[in-house]
């Protein structure tokens, strides 16, 4: 996918606004990031956004860790398992998303209808994002 000349300025826009997040609470970054790629981006596979932004996000972390491991704010012992038990919590939860096809087992308000439409989607969404199932 190539990007537009409007699409790249959404997605440094986008992207500072994750980077900002960041910086200044030190996380939320996926939870920015995969949205903005889809809506404002224009990126049209949620898994897609999904990969994405994990990159982008990666990268902003990686920052912000050097800055706090030069300050010795990083006690790396916790950190290491907290990262340790984080990777099988992905592995397990990025295989439920993609388990039978659909990623709707991701929504974290299934059932719920928050009135937003897309569209190119007819019919209430039974939670937010564009890979979640029609409410028929």
């Amino acid at each position: 996918m190539v990007l537009s000349m409007t699409q790249t300025a959404l997605a440094v826009i986008s992207g500072s606004i994750v980077g900002y997040s960041l910086g200044l609470v030190g996380g939320g970054g996926s939870i920015l990031a995969v949205p903005l790629l889809v809506y404002v981006v224009g990126l049209d596979n949620p898994h897609v956004a999904i990969g994405t932004s994990a990159i982008a996000v990666a990268l902003n972390a990686a920052t912000n860790l050097a800055m706090h491991a030069r300050a010795e704010n990083v006690k790396w012992r916790c950190a290491l398992v907290f990262a340790a038990a984080g990777i099988v919590g992905d592995y397990f939860g990025s295989t439920l998303g993609k388990m039978d096809g659909r990623s709707e087992t991701a929504c974290p308000v299934r059932g719920v209808d928050d009135g937003r439409r897309r569209p190119d989607v007819e019919g209430p969404r039974s939670c937010w994002g564009p890979w979640c199932e029609i409410v028929e």
